[in-house]
């Protein structure tokens, strides 16, 4: 068996001519690589908060929702799950806090601090 793993990509977008750092994750983070996440999404270089989409994730369980809420918490990210991601309904179930897109999150008002 092996252990999850996710994978980080970074890219900046141009929304409205603002450049804003969008960080996708896929992959699976659980109990086993959850801080490793938190960590590494904290590292990437960019105005805060970043745009992080978990639409790609296959699998994310209560430690990797304790990240987000880290994440969360300190303004370090904006969440985007797209609807239809295998992860949406527990997302949903946990009260994320979440875009359907990134343009929808830098049009929400998810602008870096």
């Amino acid at each position: 068996m092996t252990a999850p793993t996710f994978t980080l990509a970074v890219e900046t977008v141009r929304i409205g001519g603002t450049p804003r750092t969008a960080v996708s994750v896929a992959g699976e983070v659980d109990v086993t690589n959850a801080t490793d996440f938190r960590t590494a999404v904290e590292g990437v270089d960019g105005p805060h908060p970043l745009i992080v989409d978990l639409s790609h994730l296959r699998y994310l369980d209560s430690a990797g929702f304790a990240a987000l809420d880290q994440l969360l918490a300190r303004r370090a990210a904006v969440i985007v799950l797209d609807p239809n991601s295998t992860v949406h309904p527990a997302a949903m179930l946990a009260g994320l806090p979440c875009h359907p897109t990134v343009d929808a999150a830098v049009h929400a008002g998810a602008a870096p601090g």
